[in-house]
């Protein structure tokens, strides 16, 4: 009798109690003997895996001597009741495998129930060594066919896009594609080197508006033989916030040797100049002055772009105190509080904390911070513009800083420069101003993020490590606080 691809060389009522326990482990083959070895029941694991053209019996599997084997091993469980043993077995394929018997005694059937655990060939192992390999990988790894459907995704598609499995599962590639803004000549470039190679890389941009932007290194590989490409993705987000600390590092390194190496040649003739400028306005016309004042006015602002240049230069001396941030962001919005009304910006304070919000620092550089970011933002804007603020403690130990306009904007490029020194997109700017802020909240252990779209605005967001400490009780009452 043969149900569902199962065959029955006997059936009795006691025997079918027992079919489900060995269908429960499919994977493994199992088998019902009768005492004389007869074959009673087999399931598809074992009629694939053992020689099955007419056996009958379990004594012609076992590869002699001893001709005994199986009466021995009735006899022993007979007493135990069940027994667990390695014997050499004819498998399918003109194999010949040690394999482990595990043997359970009915003695009201007077039969045994047997499950075999099988070494399995290396094809095998190798296959499911890839899969597990696939599916258990820190990197995002992707199957598609050669027209670019998607078969298959790793289970990191929440971690790297918080999108579920379905949102790849048969579709185009271009799901993908849609993740990441590149350029039309960047993609060319990357399909030319996968049809030439078969092998294409980059580093590409992705925005994750929950925790910023990721950079994830892709990985394209096209497999002749099977015709599927596999892509792989990996964060490179760290990686890419060290290389580009490390520019910006040696470019203020570079400005510091450039600017220590001339400072002293600069400054001796911008002296003489000046000293000449004024004995030269003691006899000069009306009309001679305003030219002279217009020197001494650009005198003075070299002498002031020198001066930034060497402060960058050199390593930070922080006069640490603790103290208020949202005490502080109140009094210099009382300072930058003329300018703006002057012209014509309103300045919103959003949910602005004072308590809790203290950090360690110089507090003389957080307030070169925030009137350099303060000035920015107004500057940024037309008369009815606002420059919103605020200070939060969303993040465990930190304290956030937001200082948003509705100025202007920026592009995509112009933010990726503009904390390299001299970038600036002011007629009149130095391109120091913000160098200076990231130098001085980097000494203080923090970040700086920015996002920008042209038309609408700008954000800054600082994030500085908070002196309260969140993992235990604090007595706050014992701290220093200075607001300055």
């Amino acid at each position: 009798m043969e149900c569902g691809g199962i065959h029955l060389k006997y059936q009795t009522k006691n025997v079918m109690k027992h079919i489900t326990f060995i269908l429960d482990d499919a994977i493994r083959p199992g088998a019902v003997f009768g005492l004389e070895g007869t074959l009673l029941y087999v399931n598809d694991s074992f009629h694939k895996e053992f020689v099955n053209d007419g056996t009958g019996n379990i004594r012609e599997l076992f590869i002699m001597p001893p001709t005994n084997l199986w009466d021995d091993i009735i006899s022993d469980i007979k007493k135990t009741g069940n027994k667990t043993i390695d014997v050499n077995i004819r498998l399918g394929q003109n194999r010949i495998s040690s394999v482990r018997m595990h043997l359970e005694y009915l003695d009201d059937d007077q039969q045994v129930i047997a499950l075999f655990d099988v070494p399995q060939k290396f094809g095998d192992i190798a296959e499911k060594t890839y899969i597990q390999a696939f599916r258990n990988s820190d990197s995002f790894m992707v199957v598609m066919n050669r027209d670019g459907l998607i078969y298959d995704v790793n289970d990191q598609h929440s971690t790297f896009f918080n999108l579920p499995k379905k949102y790849f599962l048969g579709k185009s590639a271009e799901v993908i594609l849609k993740l990441f803004p590149e350029d039309p000549e960047s993609l060319i470039n990357y399909y030319k080197d996968i049809n030439l190679y078969g092998f294409a890389e980059k580093i590409t941009r992705y925005d994750r508006s929950e925790d910023g932007v990721r950079y994830y290194q892709v990985t394209t590989l096209y497999d002749c033989e099977t015709q599927v490409y596999l892509v792989r993705m990996n964060d490179r987000t760290e990686e890419m916030a060290m290389k580009n600390s490390l520019a910006h590092t040696n470019s203020l390194s570079t400005i510091g040797q450039l600017a220590a190496s001339i400072a002293h040649e600069i400054r001796n003739p911008m002296t003489t100049l000046k000293g000449f400028v004024q004995l030269l306005k003691i006899s000069a016309t009306k009309d001679a002055m305003k030219y002279l004042s217009v020197i001494d006015e650009e005198v003075d602002r070299m002498e002031s772009i020198l001066s930034e240049m060497l402060v960058l230069s050199k390593p930070g001396q922080n006069e640490r105190t603790t103290f208020s941030l949202g005490v502080l962001v109140a009094d210099m919005i009382q300072v930058i509080y003329p300018k703006a009304l002057m012209d014509g910006i309103t300045i919103t304070q959003k949910g602005n904390i004072l308590k809790d919000s203290l950090i360690n620092g110089d507090s003389d550089k957080i307030k070169q911070v925030l009137l350099n970011l303060f000035k920015n933002g107004i500057e940024a804007m037309t008369p009815g513009g606002n420059l919103s603020v605020f200070v939060s403690l969303d993040s465990p130990g930190k304290v956030v800083l937001g200082i948003s306009d509705n100025g202007k904007g920026m592009d995509t490029e112009q933010v990726k420069q503009i904390f390299i020194p001299f970038f600036t997109t002011k007629s009149d700017g130095s391109g120091l101003g913000l160098p200076f802020v990231l130098k001085y909240i980097e000494e203080h252990g923090g970040t700086i993020t920015v996002e920008s779209e042209v038309d609408i605005g700008t954000t800054f967001i600082v994030t500085l490590p908070s002196a309260i400490r969140h993992d235990s009780a604090t007595d706050t009452t014992k701290k220093r606080v200075h607001s300055p």
